[in-house]
């Protein structure tokens, strides 16, 4: 494995310019993907944007047989000088649902060391190239404050979680399979059976009180859709899963990505998911906005990631 054989090179060839991380779990723990909050726009394709109240379908009449998801994890091995040298592990994917028993359709990892090839030591580089290791260039902005190296390296692990993610989602698309496909998400590529279910909230297409519109739908209901700005081709719309009584406004509250192009779609999509809403994804904390097949993914990729050991 190749975090192993990276912790026993540093044991063997630690010199005085190099320090060992003490860090003994990976930087996602902190979480990751996080936006700051930010401000964007939108086109109701709806107006007025007002709440649209679905109908109760059969719990099992999702639509929804294939589910996308994809784990990154970056773990500070070494630094060289003030030189950060990562671990990165990156996997996603792709499980089938037949007889209500979830299996797996597609699954792929990556593994790899990542560090800044400009500013690591030549001779230290040379070393890590002469054991085989597979390197990633990080390639870092110009200023050298050692947080932004850290950021860099981050920053091309989770850009390679996400191609990790458009390939599988692209071999669905080719395979051509029956059904639907949920990617956890933003969508990546546009499928007329594909769609992106966003549980976070970081940005915000609507000013007040527009937003007061979304944040008010009840357990139930979607929002008009919209076209959000400067994504060709994507249609939105929130919908509310579970009904919120708690102080979070955001409590049981997704939003939807997809090509559909009709309120018509919007609605019935909105109803699947609606649906998917038994069993809990309990004890997870954010069971509210997570469907079940989605978690089963996730414990599906920790199962298989590499663990973590001190030598």
């Amino acid at each position: 494995m190749l975090l192993t054989d990276l912790q026993r090179y540093v044991r063997r060839n630690t010199q005085s310019r190099s320090r060992l991380a003490q860090e003994v779990s990976y930087d996602e723990k902190f979480g990751f993907g996080e936006q700051q909050p930010q401000m964007s726009s939108a086109v109701v394709l709806e107006p007025p944007l007002q709440a649209h109240s679905l109908e109760a379908i059969d719990p099992l009449g999702s639509q929804f047989n294939y589910f996308l998801d994809g784990i990154q994890r970056s773990w500070l091995v070494y630094m060289v000088d003030y030189v950060p040298v990562y671990y990165g592990y990156t996997a996603a994917v792709i499980r089938q649902r037949s007889d209500r028993h979830l299996h797996t359709w597609l699954h792929q990892a990556h593994e790899a060391i990542y560090l800044p090839f400009a500013h690591i030591a030549p001779s230290e580089l040379a070393n890590l190239q002469a054991q085989d290791f597979q390197l990633l260039d990080t390639l870092p902005p110009q200023e050298l404050h050692p947080l932004s190296l850290r950021d860099s390296a981050r920053e091309a692990i989770a850009n390679r979680r996400q191609q990790l993610e458009s390939e599988l989602a692209e071999q669905w698309f080719k395979a051509n399979s029956l059904g639907w496909l949920v990617m956890d998400g933003a969508i990546s590529q546009l499928h007329p059976r594909a769609i992106g279910l966003i549980k976070s909230h970081n940005t915000q297409y609507f000013p007040f009180p527009e937003q007061g519109v979304i944040l008010g739908l009840r357990a139930g209901q979607r929002s008009s859709m919209f076209q959000p700005a400067h994504r060709q081709g994507v249609y939105s719309w929130y919908l509310r899963l579970r009904e919120n009584y708690s102080t979070d406004p955001y409590f049981g509250l997704v939003r939807i990505e997809a090509s559909a192009k009709t309120p018509e779609q919007a609605h019935q999509i909105s109803q699947w998911l609606m649906a998917e809403r038994r069993p809990l994804s309990l004890p997870d904390h954010r069971w509210d906005r997570l469907i079940y097949p989605i978690r089963d993914c996730e414990q599906y990729l920790r199962s298989h990631e590499p663990r973590l050991v001190i030598l």
